[in-house]
C-alpha cells in the first residue's frame, strides 16, 4: 500500500500542476503580450480558449483510454506531453507558437485530471473513495489561490517563461513516482467480454458540441460577434443533446438517463456556474462600484479557501450520511451566495459561500457518478464529470458576463444585479432540485 500512497501523492501533484496551469495565464498575460505580441484584435483570448477547448477534446479520450490500458500509460503519457508543452511555451518566440503550446497543455491537462481521479479511485476502492476524492477536489481551491500568486512571483523574479520551465522537474518527479510506485492493474477487459472500438461518432458529438458551446459563450472575445456566438452555442447544445441517443461509449448511459447520476451531472454544471461567475463577474462589478483591489482579492481568496473547506468536509459526510445531506447543504450555500451577490451586500461572504457550496456539491457528485458506474467504466465516468465542470465553468465566466451586460441597460445598480437573481434561479433548478432527490444512502456498483 506504500507504493499506492506514493502514486496517489504523484497524482495529486500532477493534478495541482494541471489546475494551476489553467489559472496562471491571467497573471502573466501582460508580460507575455509585451514580449511575443498577440494583444491586437483580441487574439490573446486564444491563450485561454485554446487551452480550454483542447482540454475538452482531451478529456473524453483520456477516459476511454483509462478504461482500456494500464493506469500508468495514461498518467505517464499525459505528464510527458505536459512537460513537452511547458518547454515549448517557455521557448516560444512568437504568439502562434505559444498558442500551440497552450493547446498541447490543454490536451495533456484534460488527461492528467482524468488519470489523477482514476488512480485515486482505483487505489482506494469504493469504500474509501469518497474521502480520497474530496482530497483531490481540494486541489482546485488550492490551485485557484497558488496559481496567480506563484505566477506573479515567478514572473517578477525570473520572467514569465519560468512559469512554464518550473513545470519540467515537477513533471519528471510525477513520471518517476508513478512509474515506480503505482501498482500494475490487470489487463482491462479481462472477464468483461468483448470491447467495442473507439466511438468516433460519439467523440465528435461530445467534443464538437462542447467546443461550439464554449466558443459561443466567448463569441465577443473570439471575434465572431454576438449572433455568431449564439448560433455556435445553440448548435453545440443540439450536438450534446444527440449524445443521449447515440452515446454510451464515452459518456455512461446512466448520466444520460433519468438516474441519480444524471441529477449529479446537472448539479455539477450548476455549481461551477455559480463559482466561476462569483470569482470573475462579481469582482468586475465590485471594481466598477469603487471597491479596492485588496478587498476584491479577499473575495476571490475566500472563494478558493471555501472550496477547499467544502471539499475537505464532504468525504466524511458522504461516507456516514450518504449523498443527499452534503448536496443539500452545498445547494443552500450556493443559493445564499447568489442572493448576496444580487443584493450587493457582504461580497466577502458571497465569495466564501460560493466556494463552500461548490466544493461540497462537486465532491459529492463525483463520488455519486463514480459509485454508480461499473468498474470498467470508471475512466469515462470520471472524464464525463470533468467535462461537465469545464462546461459549467465556461458558462459561469462568459454566460453570466453576457447576461450582466444585457441587463445593464441603465446605470442603476439594482439593474446590474439582476443577473445574479437569474443565477439564484439556476441554483434552484440545477442544483437544489437534484440535491433533494439524490439517494439518501450511498451505494456502489461493486
Amino acid at each position: 500500500m506504500a507504493g499506492g500512497k506514493i502514486a496517489v501523492g504523484a497524482a495529486v501533484l500532477g493534478l495541482l500542476l494541471a489546475a494551476m496551469d489553467a489559472t496562471v495565464m491571467g497573471t502573466v498575460l501582460p508580460s507575455v503580450l509585451s514580449d511575443v505580441g498577440g494583444g491586437s484584435g483580441g487574439g490573446y483570448a486564444w491563450l485561454v480558449s485554446g487551452f480550454m477547448l483542447a482540454q475538452v477534446a482531451g478529456t473524453p479520450l483520456a477516459g476511454w483510454v483509462a478504461d482500456r490500458l494500464d493506469d500508468r500509460v495514461l498518467a505517464v503519457g499525459a505528464t510527458l506531453v505536459f512537460l513537452g508543452a511547458s518547454v515549448l511555451a517557455g521557448l516560444a518566440g512568437s504568439f502562434g507558437v505559444l498558442v500551440a503550446a497552450r493547446v498541447l497543455h490543454g490536451l495533456a491537462a484534460g488527461a492528467i485530471v482524468v488519470s489523477s481521479y482514476v488512480i485515486v479511485g482505483r487505489v482506494f476502492g469504493p469504500e474509501r473513495r469518497a474521502k480520497a476524492q474530496s482530497m483531490l477536489s481540494m486541489v482546485w481551491g488550492v490551485a485557484a489561490v497558488l496559481g496567480p500568486v506563484v505566477g506573479a512571483a515567478v514572473t517578477e523574479t525570473w520572467g514569465w517563461r519560468w512559469v512554464f520551465f518550473i513545470n519540467v522537474p515537477l513533471c519528471a518527479l510525477v513520471v518517476l513516482a508513478i512509474t515506480l510506485a503505482l501498482p500494475r492493474r490487470e489487463a482491462a477487459g479481462a472477464g468483461q467480454g468483448k470491447r467495442s472500438g473507439f466511438p468516433a461518432g460519439e467523440y465528435l458529438l461530445v467534443t464538437g458540441g462542447s467546443a461550439l458551446f464554449l466558443v459561443g459563450l466567448q463569441g465577443g472575445s473570439l471575434g465572431i460577434g454576438t449572433l455568431g456566438g449564439v448560433l455556435a452555442a445553440l448548435i453545440g447544445l443540439v450536438a450534446l443533446a444527440l449524445v443521449r441517443r447515440f452515446g454510451g461509449g464515452l459518456v455512461p448511459r446512466q448520466i444520460l438517463a433519468r438516474t441519480p447520476s444524471a441529477g449529479a451531472a446537472l448539479a455539477t454544471v450548476g455549481a461551477c456556474v455559480v463559482m466561476y461567475a462569483t470569482v470573475t463577474v462579481l469582482p468586475v462589478r465590485l471594481a466598477a462600484a469603487g471597491t479596492s483591489t485588496t478587498q476584491i482579492a479577499v473575495v476571490v481568496g475566500l472563494a478558493a479557501l471555501g472550496w477547499v473547506a467544502g471539499s475537505a468536509t464532504t468525504g466524511g459526510l458522504v461516507a456516514k450520511h450518504g449523498y443527499r445531506p452534503p448536496m443539500v447543504m452545498g445547494s443552500v450555500a450556493l443559493l445564499a451566495s447568489a442572493s448576496l451577490s444580487a443584493t450587493g451586500e457582504l461580497a466577502w461572504l458571497a465569495g466564501m459561500l460560493a466556494g463552500v457550496g461548490t466544493g461540497a456539491v462537486t465532491a459529492t457528485t463525483l463520488a455519486l457518478i463514480q459509485d454508480q458506474s461499473p468498474p470498467e467504466q470508471l475512466g469515462v465516468a470520471t472524464s464525463a464529470a470533468t467535462m461537465l465542470r469545464n462546461i459549467g465553468s465556461a458558462a459561469g465566466v462568459n454566460g453570466i458576463a453576457a447576461l450582466t451586460a444585457a441587463l445593464a441597460t441603465t446605470s442603476h445598480q439594482g439593474q446590474q444585479n439582476r443577473a445574479f437573481w437569474v443565477l439564484a434561479a439556476v441554483v434552484v433548478l440545477t442544483v437544489l432540485v437534484p440535491a433533494v432527490s439524490a439517494p439518501r444512502r450511498r451505494t456502489t456498483t461493486v
